[in-house]
């Protein structure tokens, strides 16, 4: 069934709608949303009417390419008396200063003073300097929507976001930035695993921490580094996608590099530092230096670290693992010819604050060891920390992301070991 938002053709159209058809049917929303846009109080007793795509006083446009013929707002609020909000959407589009400007003289024609222009885009680095003009992020009206908890109005055009945004990202459409916010992982025992959700909260996963100056100063990453080309999965148990490190800007393929990965899985996140089987030869050698107990003490190093950071947070696992596979062809999928994955706990003593200990088997270790010492397939291994979406509450909150940082920051001496 069509979505009641879903009356027009162009996605920029169709996120003015709603937005148009929540704000006209919540008038204390109506005030809020502008005191949040632009600051000014409407007074209770003044009547505010909310237009789209046409001018006060005249019927609304019914062709999308009627509107932009006439270079239309894409909404218009005011209050009869002099006061009016502009207001501009773009999603692929580019947003110009003209545009604005004309928006503006139209107003000014028809007898308004007092006149709001307002903008929303998806990244507002994206769209410049603009004069007279407030440029907010689709995100920003997706959080402030979300904190708006006691109106059913709000809450349904968050959820429409959330959904255009699913469809987008499938049509490629959304080229860069999001629409909304990332608020941890909902999938547990009442919502179960969807591969189209899981697709976009991965991108709105990365996408904020590789946004982060701080993040990306202390991962030594870069913000524009580009993770999978596309994120496929639709049949399988989940989604990965990884951060590239800074020093592998140069590199052919990212392959021949440590990356940072994020999984959503079907049942759990899981979060790591992958080496893969691809790794530059003098990188394999860095690893293996200095024999057996070098490699179990840089282990040991990561380990610590990770204990530090998830020691607290119930229900998360420190995690290593070790993948042989083999490609039937250059672009098939890989098929997977042996699997070891293992909770760190039992390589090590010492597993507090860790309430129940593991029991010890350090040879599952070892075995990692001696697989990579004496290599003669396509391995890959890797160690993090995956969080349980039954057995971890902290997964389904926002923060999670602080905590997958820390275990890339835990990982960090492994990093450092290969690429010395």
């Amino acid at each position: 069934m069509r979505n009641l938002f879903d009356q027009y053709d162009q996605p920029e159209n169709r996120l003015t709608h709603a937005l148009v058809c929540v704000l006209q049917s919540d008038q204390v929303l109506l005030r809020k949303f502008v005191k949040w846009a632009t600051g000014d109080s409407i007074a209770r007793d003044r009547q505010i009417e909310v237009l789209e795509q046409q001018l006060p006083g005249e019927e609304e446009a019914t062709d999308e390419l009627e509107v932009e013929r006439k270079g239309l707002p894409d909404a218009w609020i005011h209050d009869g008396d002099g006061w009016a909000l502009l207001i501009e959407s773009k999603i692929q589009a580019t947003l110009r200063q003209g545009q604005l400007d004309r928006h503006r003289r139209t107003a000014e024609r028809r007898g308004f003073s007092q006149i709001r222009l307002i903008a929303f885009v998806p990244q507002r680095h994206q769209s410049g300097a603009f004069e007279n003009v407030r440029i907010f992020e689709w995100a920003e009206l997706y959080s402030w929507m979300g904190g708006q908890k006691a109106c059913d109005w709000a809450r349904r055009l968050t959820e429409y976001m959330e959904v255009l945004e699913q469809k987008l990202a499938d049509r490629n459409y959304l080229k860069e930035g999001t629409m909304t916010v990332f608020s941890g992982i909902p999938f547990g025992r009442d919502c179960p695993y969807n591969y189209h959700e899981a697709k976009r909260l991965l991108h709105l996963a990365l996408n904020q921490i590789k946004r982060s100056r701080e993040i990306s100063k202390r991962l030594h990453i870069t913000p524009n580094g580009k993770g999978r080309p596309a994120i496929t999965g639709r049949e399988g148990s989940g989604v990965w996608d990884f951060i590239p490190l800074a020093v592998s800007h140069a590199a052919k393929s990212f392959t021949q590099y440590p990356h940072l990965t994020m999984g959503i899985q079907r049942d759990r996140l899981i979060v790591i530092v992958t080496i893969p089987n691809g790794i530059r030869p003098d990188f394999r050698r860095n690893l293996l230096a200095g024999g057996e107990e070098s490699f179990l003490e840089v282990f040991e190093t990561v380990f610590n670290g990770l204990r530090r950071s998830l020691g607290k947070i119930q229900g998360a696992t420190p995690f290593a693992e070790i993948i042989q596979r083999h490609f039937p062809t250059q672009r098939s999928t890989p098929i997977t010819d042996a699997r070891l994955e293992f909770d760190l706990r039992t390589a090590f003593r010492g597993s507090k604050p860790w309430r129940k200990p593991v029991k010890r088997q350090p040879e599952w270790l070892k075995a990692l060891y001696e697989a990579l010492s004496g290599k003669r397939s396509n391995l890959q291994f890797a160690v993090g920390a995956i969080f349980s979406y039954e057995r971890c509450e902290a997964v389904h909150k926002p923060e999670i992301l602080d905590d997958a940082v820390n275990v890339w920051m835990a990982c960090r001496p492994l990093i450092k070991r290969t690429l010395e």
